[in-house]
C-alpha cells in the first residue's frame, strides 16, 4: 500500500523530472528520465533507470490501465555509507499517457502531479463446480468460522482479478486457482488439518 504519495512531473527538451511528496517525506532529488525510455516503456511495458545515486523502475500494466513506479532514493554519507527510502507508486496509466502524448508539444502541458492509487483491493472468490465440501463446512459451526477466517486472511493478492476453488478430496477442503484476466496463474490447495479434532483443526494453504 503506498499511503497517499504525491507524484510530480515536469517535462522539458529531453526528459521528464519526477519527484515524490508524502506526509512523512519528500524526495531527496529530482528524478530524470529520457523521452527514449519512456517510449521504451510503452513498447517493452518495463524499464530501469537510474539517476546519480538512485533508481527507478517502471512497468506497465495496461489491461488494469496502470502504471507502477519505484523508487529507491539513495543518499551517500561519505565514503563508506548510504542511505535510502523505497517508494511505490500506482497511476492511472491513461491519465499520464494523456500528459506524455501532449508535453512535448510546443503548447502542450508541461507539469503533471497525481495522487497515487490505493491497490490493496482483494480478488473476487469464485466456487465453482460441485460445491458439497462448501455446503459441508457451511452447515459445521466450527469449520464455518475456520474457513471464514481463512478465506480473509489468504489470497489478500492485488493482482488477482479471481480466485476459483473447486472440491477437493480431502473433507472441507479446496482446490484453488488465481486468475489474473484470463490468464490462469497460480494453483494450489486450502486444506483442513488436524480434522481428527475440530477445535485444533486449520486451514492451510498448499502450493
Amino acid at each position: 500500500m503506498t499511503n497517499r504519495i504525491m507524484l510530480r512531473a515536469h517535462a522539458d527538451e529531453n526528459t521528464i523530472q519526477f519527484r515524490t511528496v508524502s506526509a512523512h517525506m519528500k524526495s531527496p532529488q529530482r528524478f530524470y528520465v529520457t523521452y527514449d525510455e519512456l517510449d521504451r516503456l510503452q513498447r517493452d511495458g518495463c524499464i530501469i533507470t537510474n539517476d546519480i545515486h538512485s533508481f527507478a523502475r517502471l512497468w506497465l500494466d495496461k489491461r488494469r490501465d496502470r502504471i507502477t513506479f519505484e523508487f529507491t532514493w539513495l543518499t551517500g554519507r561519505g565514503f563508506d555509507r548510504v542511505e535510502g527510502v523505497e517508494q511505490t507508486i500506482h497511476l492511472r496509466w491513461s491519465a499520464f499517457r494523456a500528459f506524455l502524448e501532449t508535453c512535448r508539444q510546443p503548447d502542450g502541458l508541461k507539469d503533471f502531479k497525481a495522487i497515487s492509487l490505493d491497490v490493496s483491493r482483494r480478488p473476487r472468490l469464485v466456487f465453482d463446480g460441485n460445491q458439497a465440501n462448501l455446503r459441508a463446512a457451511i452447515g459445521n459451526a466450527q469449520v464455518r468460522h475456520k474457513l471464514g477466517k481463512a478465506l480473509m486472511t489468504n489470497f489478500d493478492w492485488p493482482d488477482a482479478d479471481e480466485i476459483h476453488l473447486y472440491n477437493d478430496f480431502t473433507p472441507y477442503s479446496f482446490f484453488f486457482r488465481e486468475f489474473r484476466g484470463e490468464k490462469s496463474c497460480l494453483c494450489g490447495g486450502l486444506i483442513l488439518h488436524g480434522q481428527e479434532d475440530m477445535s485444533k483443526a486449520y486451514y492451510g494453504i498448499h502450493t
